[in-house]
């Protein structure tokens, strides 16, 4: 199978959390739903506990973000960069203005609609 995602396609929903103002989509989700694929956006400035119960790979494609976890130093993400992020890691993730990514996730959050 072959799928693409055109831009007006994304859907980029509003996720429901503290400390952020953040919109998410995953339009692909793989078989069995072992990894989902897609965006997340943070749409101004953004203090955001989060923990990782997933594996994630993302791109940076817009602004910038710093993501601080326990036992690390913190860690500047910017556009044109590639991070991984392990499932199990206690994160805070500070956007100072604005940041944009396209991210893979190992399994998927949510269940692919049939």
């Amino acid at each position: 199978m072959i799928e693409i995602i055109k831009t007006h396609q994304r859907d980029l929903q509003l996720l429901d959390v503290a400390g952020a103002t953040v919109q998410v989509s995953d339009p692909i989700i793989g078989k069995g739903n072992n990894l989902a694929a897609g965006f997340t956006e943070y749409t101004e400035p953004s203090r955001l506990e989060w923990n990782f119960t997933y594996d994630e790979v993302f791109f940076m494609v817009e602004g910038a973000l710093e993501v601080h976890a326990v036992g690390q130093d913190p860690v500047t993400f910017e556009v044109g960069d590639l991070g991984y992020i392990e499932k199990g890691t206690q994160t805070t993730i500070v956007v100072p203005e604005h940041a944009y990514l396209l991210h893979v996730t190992q399994p998927a959050l949510r269940d692919k609609a049939d």
